[in-house]
């Protein structure tokens, strides 16, 4: 049975109230809810700014709202840690091996504000929607698709996947190592040159300690008539990947991490058996870490914004082992789940949900060492899945201080609201400094190459009463007075004109 991905569009222009200035009616956005959605549709859907909260999917309406909301990425591929984010990795091992204890209070003040940012402040929206969905939608069985059989356009195949352009280029560093000590020598002779402060010009500007004793471990070679333009270190001075970090452990640890990925969608018997658990360290840190009440964090609540998806459980030989869809993944602590990041994995990408843990080791800055374990994770099934390469983190929003933080994992790109390309952060921010509302791509001739014609909505598939047919032919079996093509037409725009002929609509 094909999968296919059956929605609801809501066409909602109602103000409400911003989770993230607080003002009560400034927040705007299109929406949909997905009752069944394929991994391929919503990764197309994210591509073009789209988010979802459970079942529900959202557009936030970048240029009306007052905290717009840019999609951002990071290229998994080229990730290189911050000094910050150094600490953070190896305060955790220290934590794991005995050597950094959570009872130290002066830890808390000594984080840097990047770290307090991610676990104090940074924080997802959740956004739902008024309108309940149509019950008794056809989800699980093949649905019969009428079709008019004088018109060959009707017999295209609808395409649910394309390769997408390459917007960035990786970059390979080149070897920094030198083996003269003339050359270590060259990277300290700029001086500053003002009489009133700085060094002194005349003497030997100062060396760092390393390579103090890189030079002392090079004369030492020296004199014992070694060659030492012939040493290799390149391997020891080459900067450390993630990966080396979260791998330095010792084979004894004073504390034992597991980290599980457990499948939410269809429920897996390891999620079954932990979703209690797993509720419990919800509560605990929304009610401890972000004031929340809790009558907001109840089960129910929990499953319909962080269990419940609609993305549709997919294998393919090209893809990981674990499958295509949404999980949970689990960080245990000597056999107790301490955190929890919300996962959806797609074909291009590992998108952040959301990650929420037991603020008993708040001081562990769980928030970013979360986000570090994802990016190695999506590094890892690139390694099975090539075209799986980015860290979606959601939105990236720049007028909330809060939520800069996202922009700390290098390098990251924003999703352009005019034209959905990509581009590099950091050319994007001398932007959103004048104004909270940009568009990223520099060439003003440039447009959305996936916007529809006025002919793309006639091939929008429509589900109406069990049966599944081309929106053309909806309308004429229906009264004119009752549709409103108008919407159809503000549907296909937001969604893009491939994914709105693959989506099934609702009618």
């Amino acid at each position: 049975m094909m999968k296919r991905s059956i929605i609801e569009y809501y066409s909602e222009h109602d103000g409400y109230k911003c989770g993230y200035c607080k003002k009560p009616n400034t927040n705007y956005n299109h929406g949909l809810w997905a009752h069944t959605m394929t991994v391929t549709d919503y990764q197309d859907l994210i591509d073009r700014g789209w988010r979802r909260s459970g079942k529900y999917c959202y557009k936030p309406v970048l240029d009306v709202i007052c905290c717009p909301m840019y999609t951002i990425r990071c290229r998994a591929l080229e990730f290189k840690t911050s000094k910050s984010q150094k600490k953070v990795l190896k305060r955790f091992n220290k934590f794991l091996i005995g050597q950094d204890e959570l009872s130290s209070e002066n830890k808390i003040s000594s984080k840097s504000n990047e770290d307090m940012a991610v676990d104090d402040e940074g924080r997802e929206q959740f956004v739902e929607t008024t309108r309940a969905p149509q019950q008794g939608v056809i989800t699980d069985i093949d649905l019969p698709f009428i079709e008019e059989e004088d018109d060959p356009k009707n017999k295209e195949t609808v395409t649910t996947s394309a390769d997408e352009p390459s917007t960035s280029k990786e970059t390979k560093e080149g070897d920094k190592s030198t083996t003269q000590i003339d050359t270590v020598q060259e990277n300290y002779t700029k001086v500053n040159q003002s009489k009133d402060a700085g060094p002194d010009p005349s003497k030997a500007p100062c060396k760092k300690a390393k390579h103090m004793r890189r030079e002392r471990m090079l004369e030492k070679l020296k004199n014992k008539g070694v060659d030492i333009n012939t040493l290799d270190s390149s391997n020891k001075n080459k900067e450390k990947e993630i990966e080396d970090f979260l791998n330095e452990l010792p084979n004894e640890v004073k504390r034992k991490l597991e980290i599980k990925l457990v499948r939410t969608t269809p429920p897996s018997a390891e999620w079954l058996t932990t979703s209690k658990e797993t509720h419990e360290v919800y509560v605990k840190y929304q009610t401890i870490i972000h004031g929340d009440k809790p009558e907001k964090c109840t089960e129910s609540k929990f499953h319909d914004f962080l269990v419940n998806s609609p993305l549709l459980e997919e294998h393919s030989e090209m893809g990981p082992t674990c499958g295509y869809g949404s999980f949970h993944q689990q960080y245990w602590l000597d056999g107790k789940i301490i955190a929890v990041g919300v996962l959806d994995i797609l074909p291009k990408c590992i998108s952040s949900v959301y990650f929420f843990y037991d603020p008993a080791y708040k001081n562990l800055t769980l928030g970013t060492y979360g986000a570090l374990r994802e990016i190695a994770f999506t590094r890892h099934l690139h390694t099975i899945c090539p075209n799986l390469k980015y860290y979606y983190m959601g939105f990236y929003i720049h007028s909330c201080r809060k939520m800069r933080y996202k922009g700390n994992f290098h390098p990251s790109d924003l999703l352009c609201p005019e034209t959905y390309n990509w581009f590099p952060i950091k050319d994007c921010i001398a932007k959103l400094e004048i104004t909270p509302y940009s568009r990223f791509d520099p060439d003003i001739d440039n447009v959305d190459k996936n916007f529809p014609n006025n002919n793309d909505i006639n091939y929008i598939p429509v589900l109406s009463k069990g049966e599944v047919m081309q929106y053309k032919l909806y309308r004429r079996r229906v009264s004119k007075k009752n549709e409103n093509i108008e919407e159809i037409q503000e549907y296909a725009r937001l969604v893009g004109a491939k994914v709105a002929k693959s989506l099934i609509l609702v009618r």
